[in-house]
Order: structure tokens, then C-alpha cells, then sequence
């Protein structure tokens, strides 16, 4: 038997309550808990999950102040909602940022003057500890490290990591070994006049080693520091028994907690170090050692941003399995819905979808937790369908999904915006301007150093003269059989970052009916040099038909539908011998020119 709200509420009352005692006894006046773990990726182990276990809240961002007598919850825009509705409202304050800030929140609640907020060190950047101390500062507090986690004190049954799944991405797949990327890494530390590099973004290390793991359920990375010397070569910070199946002679593991040790025995050359990704603790260590420092960006990010043609061979390969699954997929849907009786919920569809997925080679995981929302909550740019509490297909509705899937050579994210039965009214004007603002980035050809914040504003262009707009990016950055959400690059308003050639991002406008239906049409592109010297351009690489019943052919302009129809033919001509005789028919009729 299930527990009942209030059993949960009691439970998590008691955690509250045994938190504030642990707080009490440590001479602390305050707690924060985030959503993270000591890697700072957008997804966490459940073992990490502190702040879901302390509030309820599932969010994938966001963070918590406990005080003595009040707690604070904070996230963004796509939480507003779910916060207080997952939280006890006698017990948590829910605020959105930028709404209302921490530093807000807590002059608001009358923080006492000299009052001691303290934070897990291990859980917090150098980055974020500078902005939090700001925030406690302007109250009237004192933000201090701690390097034992409170929260931990008491959760007895903390879910371990999964058991080690490291395994070797091909040279053939990644196109550069350890070693070329090694050598490349060095000459960037010697330009910079420095001896070594601590990488703290796990995605880095995992691309540089060449090498994928299961810690994650949705990211394919093992979860891990590294300090690469320019003398000594690479030693990953973490547990040797995890990465047996890819060590080499040019890898040396220690545990991270021997990493003080390794920092006084490097001499006087200076260590370059990122703030936004560096644990505080780990800083404090590096401070302790007397090593002389560098701040600056990871060096691997850019480098791992810019696909190499082997990577975008497996992303080719991938879409065209990935194109296969989906295309089985909505020739089902297509069946189960004619059927009057049909009862079929949003988390089925997305168990439906994983099914085919996982009937093609080299299928690994998902890249993401699938959307699936119809009707009203598809209007959710960030909903989640949870069985028993999500919601049946009705007729004439709009279902937007969202999904992805990694595979052994690349990595996949589309989303598809579907017609069940008749369109409800506005859904295929709608539908029509988010496919020219699409089809307006996918034809962009832009000159070198543009920026995501230029191609934003061409992606939305259509859906402005229609007097339109949607509030999140326009694309994201796409890692290779790595996070589905890689910098740093995007396509946004807030994109300062250059496309440059080899990177892969999304294209997904979309428009958002609060209350009735929502749009997203997602494919991923890659940059591609032009063929005028000096310009680029992109390919799109998702293969998968678009929903012919929401176009209105007489809004689309002569180019638009051209584009639409080569599409269509691309699609078809790739995807059709893979298909099941059933699935072949709907493709064709999906593919069909417009008319």
C-alpha cells in the first residue's frame, strides 16, 4: 500500500525537524540544500536527491534555506507550479527566481545580524559560494563551509551509485585518441603558461579518456575528476575498481581524496582551475597547498563542442535508427488512437516509445526523461507524466513529445507536436508559424563569429509578425553519447557563444497555450561550412516526418514548402528499407508532397 499525502508530509515534517537539531547542535542558524551532487551536472544520482528527500520537490533545478523557524524553496519559471504543489505550504516558503531572490527571501524573514548560514562544501562551486555569500551577506549573515553534509546525518538508507558500467568509445566513433587529445590539451596548458589542469566538468573527462559509464540514468559518463599534467599525464580522481574496463598505461586513477598530496608534488608551476564547476572544498585544499592558481574555463569544453567527422558520422547513424524507432512508433499511435475504445495515458506513450528504441542496435539509454503531455499539459514546457497521475488522450487534442535516446555512436533529441483526431481551434495557425520560425534557422547561413543571440532572433522572426513567441532557447547544445544539454553554445537570447563548424544543437521553437495545448518542433543540426568562403550553415541530421494534419499550406511560403518537401523525400529515402510493410505505408503517405 501506497503512503497518503500525509504520511508524507509527517515524514518530511520529521526531517525538517531532525535537520534543525542537527543545525542547533552544529552552532549553525541556517542550512542550504541543492539539487546537485559534487559533479554539477543536470542530472544526479539518487543518492543525491537531498533536496526531494527533505521537501518533496522533484525539480531538476532549485535549492533550499532552512532556518530555525522557516524554509525557504527557490527555482525557476518551469517550477512555479510544482513547487507548491509537492511541498507543505505550513513549512515551505516557494519563491521564483528571478521573482524573488535569496537575498529577498531572507531580508523578508528578518535574518538575525551575524546569524551562521552554512552550506555543504563538497556541493557548492567556488562560483556558486561567491553568490550565495552575497546573497547571507546582504542579509546580515555569515556563509560558512562545512565538510560534513547535516542531511546525510540522517538519511540511513541513501541509494548507492549502480554497479560500474565503464566501457570504451571506439577511436573510430570519437575520431582522436587520448593521446591526440592529451597532446592538444598540453600545448593549451604550455600557451597558458601552465603546468596542469584540474578538470572538474565530468562530461570532460569522460570525452577526453575516450570512455562512457552507467553512474547515470539518462547521462552515459562515470562520474569523476581528473588532474592532467603536462609532465605526468592523466590521473583520474575516483575509484579505480569503476574504471577497469578502460584503463590503460597512459591512465593512473587515485582516490580524490589523495588529491592534497598529488597538489605538493607538483612544484611551482601553476594549476588552472574553473570556478563555476570547482567544489569550495576542493578550492580550499588547492588554497591550503600553497599552489599557485589560474582561473579560467574548462579548455575541453569548446574543444568537445566541435564535433569531429567521426562523431558526426555516429550522430548520422543514430538518427537514422532513432528516425526508425519513432517512425514504427507513430504508425502505432496512429492505429491505437482510430481504435474508439482506446484507452491510452502519457506515460504509456513514453514506455511505448522506449520499447522501440530499445529494438535497435546499440541502443544504450534514454537521453532524457520523456515529455509527454497532451492537452493542457503539453502548454508544461517541463512536464512530467507520472503513471496513475497523468492524463488519457482524448480526441481531437494536441500531444506534444519530447525524447531522446543515446546509442553507442551518438546521441538523439526530437520533438514531435501530434494531431489526435481533429485539431482544436488556433492549434494549425500555430502549428504552421512554429514550422516557418523552424524552417527560418534550419536554412539560416550565417557568417563566421555569429552567435547564438543573433540566430535566435532569425529562428523568430515568423512567429513575431504573427505576433508569437515562446519564453525558453530556441536550441541547446548537444554532447556526443554525453549530456543531451552541452555548452557552450546555445541559440537564445542569452547565446554570446559563436557557432562554430561540427557543433550539434537543437532547433525547437515553439508556442505555448496556457491551459489548452502546446507546440514544439525539435530536430538537431549541425553546423557545416557554406559554400561562400568565410559562412555556415546547418544540417539538419533528425529524420523524422512532420505532422502534415497541423500544416496550413497557405500561410507557408514557396520556399517553406520546399523545404518541407525535401525534407520529406530525405526522410523517406533514408528511413523506408528499415520499416516494418506497415510502417513503410504510413511513412509513405507521411511523406507525401504537399499539396
Amino acid at each position: 500500500m501506497g503512503w497518503t499525502v500525509s504520511q508524507q508530509d509527517q515524514t518530511r515534517s520529521k526531517r525538517l525537524e531532525t535537520l534543525r537539531g542537527a543545525m542547533a547542535a552544529a552552532g549553525f542558524d541556517g542550512w542550504i540544500i541543492g539539487r546537485e551532487d559534487m559533479y554539477k551536472g543536470e542530472e544526479v544520482p539518487a543518492g543525491d536527491e537531498r533536496l526531494a528527500y527533505l521537501s518533496g520537490f522533484t525539480g531538476s533545478a532549485g535549492f533550499a534555506v532552512v532556518l530555525g523557524d522557516r524554509a525557504g524553496l527557490f527555482s525557476d519559471g518551469r517550477y512555479s507550479l510544482q513547487m507548491p504543489a509537492q511541498t507543505n505550504s505550513a513549512e515551505w516558503d516557494c519563491n521564483t527566481i528571478p521573482d524573488v531572490t535569496c537575498e529577498d527571501w531572507l531580508k523578508t524573514v528578518g535574518l538575525a545580524s551575524g546569524a551562521i548560514i552554512a552550506i555543504d562544501g563538497r556541493l557548492v562551486t567556488v562560483s556558486g559560494f561567491r553568490r550565495s555569500e552575497k546573497s547571507v551577506l546582504a542579509a546580515g549573515g555569515t556563509l560558512v563551509c562545512h565538510q560534513e553534509n547535516l542531511l546525510d546525518q540522517q538519511w540511513h538508507d541513501r541509494p548507492a551509485l549502480p554497479p560500474a558500467a565503464s566501457w570504451q568509445m571506439p577511436v573510430e566513433n570519437a575520431g582522436k585518441s587520448l593521446a591526440e587529445k592529451s597532446d592538444d590539451l598540453a600545448a593549451y596548458l604550455d600557451a597558458k603558461e601552465c603546468a596542469a589542469v584540474l578538470l572538474t566538468r565530468v562530461d570532460s573527462v569522460n570525452w577526453l579518456v575516450n570512455m562512457r559509464g552507467g553512474d547515470l540514468p539518462c547521462t552515459p559518463v562515470n562520474l569523476c575528476f581528473a588532474l592532467y599534467h603536462r609532465e605526468t599525464g592523466l590521473c583520474l580522481l575516483g575509484d579505480e575498481s569503476r574504471f577497469q574496463p578502460v584503463l590503460t598505461p597512459d591512465i593512473t586513477v587515485a582516490p580524490l581524496t589523495q588529491l592534497p598530496a598529488m597538489l605538493g608534488d607538483m612544484g611551482d608551476g601553476r594549476l588552472m582551475i574553473e570556478a563555476a564547476s570547482l567544489p569550495k572544498m576542493l578550492f580550499e585544499q588547492i588554497v591550503a597547498s600553497g599552489v599557485q592558481t589560474f582561473e579560467a574555463d574548462c579548455p575541453l569544453t569548446i574543444e568537445k563542442a566541435r564535433k569531429t567527422p567521426a562523431e558526426l558520422r555516429g550522430f548520422r547513424a543514430a538518427h537514422q535508427r532513432d528516425g526508425t524507432a519513432m517512425v514504427e512508433f507513430l504508425c502505432w499511435l496512429d492505429q491505437a488512437v482510430s481504435v474508439p475504445s482506446a484507452s491510452i495515458t502519457e506515460s504509456d506513450l513514453a514506455d511505448k516509445l522506449l520499447a522501440f528504441r530499445q529494438q535497435q542496435d546499440g541502443f544504450l539509454a534514454p537521453s532524457f526523461n520523456t515529455i509527454s503531455g497532451s492537452g493542457s499539459n503539453g502548454a508544461i514546457v517541463h512536464y512530467r507524466a507520472i503513471a496513475g497521475a497523468d492524463r488519457e488522450l482524448a480526441s481531437d487534442d494536441l500531444l506534444l513529445l519530447d525524447s531522446g535516446g543515446h546509442y553507442r555512436d551518438g546521441t538523439t533529441d526530437i520533438t514531435r507536436t501530434i494531431a489526435i483526431g481533429t485539431p482544436p481551434n488556433g492549434a494549425v495557425a500555430a502549428y504552421s508559424h512554429v514550422l516557418q520560425s523552424h524552417i527560418h534557422l534550419a536554412m539560416a547561413k550565417f557568417p563566421a563569429g555569429t552567435n547564438g543571440k543573433q540566430l535566435d532572433a532569425i529562428a523568430r522572426a515568423p512567429l513575431w509578425a504573427a505576433g508569437l513567441d515562446f519564453a525558453h532557447g530556441t536550441g541547446h547544445g548537444v554532447g556526443h553519447v554525453l549530456s543531451v544539454h552541452e555548452g557552450p553554445a546555445s541559440i537564445s537570447k542569452r547565446g554570446e557563444v559563436a557557432l562554430e563548424a561540427g557543433m550539434v544543437l537543437s532547433n525547437e521553437p515553439g508556442y505555448y497555450q496556457t491551459g489548452d495545448w502546446g507546440i514544439r518542433i525539435e530536430n538537431l543540426i549541425a553546423v557545416t561550412p557554406a559554400k561562400q568562403t568565410g559562412f555556415l550553415e546547418f544540417e539538419t541530421i533528425t529524420l523524422c516526418p512532420l505532422d502534415r494534419r497541423l500544416i496550413d499550406k497557405t500561410i507557408l511560403d514557396a520556399g517553406e514548402i520546399d523545404w518541407i518537401d525535401r525534407y520529406h523525400r530525405a526522410v523517406y529515402a533514408q528511413l523506408h528499407p528499415h520499416l516494418s510493410p506497415m510502417a513503410r505505408s504510413w511513412l509513405e503517405a507521411a511523406c507525401r508532397q504537399l499539396l
